[in-house]
C-alpha cells in the first residue's frame, strides 16, 4: 500500500510533464497526458480509473479518485467513508504553460484497525481552491494561490484524542527560472484561528491556541534540472531488487551534478497570541517564531536554527510576584551548527559506495564518511543571538563552543555576555531577597561578577569568557583566582 500510495503521488507531481503538451485541447491531448501521469502506477489502479484525464472545449479536467487507494489496498484494516474524486482544471497558455484551477472540499471519516487498538479519524475541509500557472519544463508553479475555510481533523485512539482546527488558511508559492538548472522558490501563507486539544496520556488535557500563524519559506539555487532527472531515475528503477552497474553508476553521475542541491533555505514561523492551557493553567505568550536556515551540501555547511518568544506570560498565581517581575519581555535563541563538510562527505560516499549491492558500504566506510563531516571530531556551534530583556535586565550572549560527540567530556567554549542595566538589575534582586533568598545570592554573585568585567561604555558590562578544555577558565583574560 505504501508503495502504491508513493508512486500514485509521484505520477501527479509529473503532471503535464512535457512542454509539448501545451496545445489545442484535444482528445488525443487529453489521452497523451494521462499516459504520461500513470506511467508509473499499476496497470490495476490504471484500469480502475485512479487518475483520469477528459478533454473539454477550451481545458482539460483531470481526475483523482482517492478510493482506487482504499479499494485496492487489500486489507480491512482500514475503512474510510466520504472519498470522491478530486478534479482540477488545466487550461494551456499560449507561452506553454497551464493555468490549473480546483474548488473541492474534503469530509472523511475512517477507523485504522492496529494494535493496540482500533483508532479513529475525520478530516473536514469546507471548502479549498487553487489558482496557479504551472510550468511543465520546471515541473511546479511560477505562481499559485491556495485557499482552505473551515479546515478540522479528529483522531481518537484508546490512549488519547487530538482534536485541531483551522479558521481559515491562505497560501502563495512562485518560483523563478534564474539560469538553464537553477530556480528560486517561495512559499508565504497564513493559517488563521488555529486551536488544537489534545486530551489523554501523560499530561491529561492540553488545549493549544493562536490567531494566526505566518510561514516564510525561500529556497534559492535549487538544482531543479538535475534533481528532476533524479527523480525519474529512482521512479524508473525503484522496482528493481538491486541495480546493475550501468545504472549505479548513472545514479553515481545523477548525485554527482546535483550537488549542492540548493544554496540557501529559510524558513520561518511565526505563531501570535499564543495560549497552552493544561491543568496547572494557561500559560500565553504575545508572539512564538521558530527558524532555520542552511546552505546546502557544502563543504562548509552551516545549519542554523533559532526561536524567539516576545511577551511570555504564566497563569496567575503559578509564579511569585517577585518572579513576575524579572519575566523576560522577549527572550531569543539563535544558534548554527558550522563547518560540516557534508559536500566531501557525500564525495567520498560516491567514490566508494557499490550501489549494486544491499549494502552499498563497508562499517569502516561508515565510519569514515562520519570523520570527514568532523574532520577533527568537534562540532562547532556558533551562538549568533542568546539574549532576554526585561525592565529590569538585559543580558547577551555570543560566541563559539566546541564539542566532541564522541568524547562527552571533551568541549571548549569562547563567548562574549553583554549585560546592560547592570544596577538596575542588581537593585531589583536585593529589594526582592527577602522574598525570595535566592535573590540575594544572585546580587552578590553579580557583584562579584562585576569586579571581573570591563566597561564597554553607555553602562554595558562585558565578559569575554573562555573555557579552555582543561576546565580552565579566563575572563577578559584573566584567570579565575581559584585556578591560579
Amino acid at each position: 500500500m505504501r508503495r502504491q500510495i508513493l508512486m500514485a503521488s509521484a505520477a501527479l507531481a509529473l503532471v503535464c510533464a512535457s512542454p509539448a503538451l501545451a496545445q489545442e485541447v484535444s482528445a488525443s491531448g487529453a489521452e497523451s497526458m494521462q499516459q504520461k501521469l500513470t506511467r508509473y502506477l499499476p496497470q490495476d489502479m490504471i484500469d480502475a480509473g485512479l487518475v483520469t484525464v477528459k478533454a473539454a472545449s477550451s481545458f482539460y479536467e483531470l481526475r483523482f479518485n482517492p478510493t482506487v487507494l482504499i479499494d485496492k489496498a487489500k486489507t480491512g484494516a482500514v475503512q474510510v467513508e466520504g472519498l470522491k474524486p478530486l478534479t482540477a482544471y488545466l487550461r494551456p497558455m499560449p507561452e506553454g504553460t497551464y493555468r490549473i484551477e480546483a474548488n473541492d472540499s474534503l469530509d472523511i471519516k475512517g477507523t485504522i484497525d492496529a494494535a493496540p487498538g482500533k483508532n479513529s479519524f475525520t478530516y473536514l475541509v469546507e471548502s479549498m481552491k487553487l489558482d496557479g500557472i504551472y510550468d511543465p519544463e520546471i515541473l511546479y508553479f511560477t505562481s499559485a494561490d491556495w485557499t482552505a475555510k473551515r479546515l478540522a481533523f479528529t483522531s481518537t485512539s484508546s490512549q488519547e484524542s487530538v482534536t485541531a482546527s483551522v479558521g481559515e488558511t491562505a497560501m502563495r508559492v512562485a518560483a523563478e527560472k534564474k539560469d538553464a538548472g537553477t530556480l528560486d522558490i517561495t512559499s508565504t501563507g497564513v493559517m488563521k484561528a488555529f486551536a488544537e486539544t489534545i486530551t489523554g496520556g501523560p499530561s491529561g488535557r492540553v488545549d493549544i491556541g493562536a490567531d494566526t500563524v505566518d510561514i516564510d519559506v525561500s529556497l534559492d539555487g535549487a538544482r531543479y534540472k538535475v534533481m528532476q532527472e533524479l527523480v525519474f531515475f529512482v521512479l524508473d528503477n525503484m522496482h528493481k531488487d538491486k541495480l546493475e552497474a550501468p545504472d549505479a553508476a548513472r545514479l553515481k553521475e545523477l548525485l554527482r551534478a546535483s550537488m549542492p542541491i540548493f544554496d540557501n533555505l529559510t524558513e520561518t514561523i511565526k505563531a501570535s497570541n499564543v495560549t497552552v492551557g493544561t491543568d496547572k493553567g494557561t500559560f500565553g505568550a504575545a508572539a512564538v517564531s521558530y527558524n532555520l536556515d542552511m546552505n546546502g551540501i557544502a563543504h562548509s555547511t552551516r545549519f542554523g536554527f533559532g526561536f524567539d518568544v516576545e511577551g511570555p506570560k504564566p497563569p496567575a498565581g503559578v509564579l511569585p510576584v517577585a518572579f513576575e517581575g524579572a519575566l523576560p519581555e522577549r527572550a531569543t535563541f539563535k544558534a548554527a551548527v558550522t563547518n560540516l563538510d557534508l559536500a566531501g562527505a557525500v564525495t567520498y560516499l560516491l567514490d566508494n559506495a557499490d550501489f549494486t549491492k544491499t549494502e552499498p558500504l563497508t562499517e569502516a566506510q561508515n565510519k569514515e564518511i562520519g570523520r570527514i563531516i568532523l574532520p577533527d571530531g568537534s562540532m562547532t556551534v556558533q551562538f549568533e543571538d542568546v539574549s532576554a530583556v526585561s525592565p529590569i535586565y538585559d543580558v547577551h550572549l555570543s560566541g563559539t563552543m566546541l564539542v566532541y560527540p564522541e568524547q562527552k567530556d571533551r568541549h571548549s567554549a569562547d563567548v562574549k555576555i553583554t549585560m546592560r542595566e547592570f544596577d538596575k538589575t542588581v537593585a531589583y534582586l536585593q529589594k526582592n531577597a527577602a522574598t525570595v533568598p535566592e535573590f540575594g545570592q544572585a546580587a552578590f554573585g553579580l557583584l562579584m561578577m562585576k569586579g571581573l568585567a570591563r566597561d564597554a561604555g553607555g553602562g554595558a558590562q562585558v565578559w569575554d569568557l573562555k573555557v579552555g578544555e582543561d576546565g580552565k577558565v579566563l575572563i577578559n583574560g584573566q584567570p579565575l583566582p581559584f585556578q591560579q
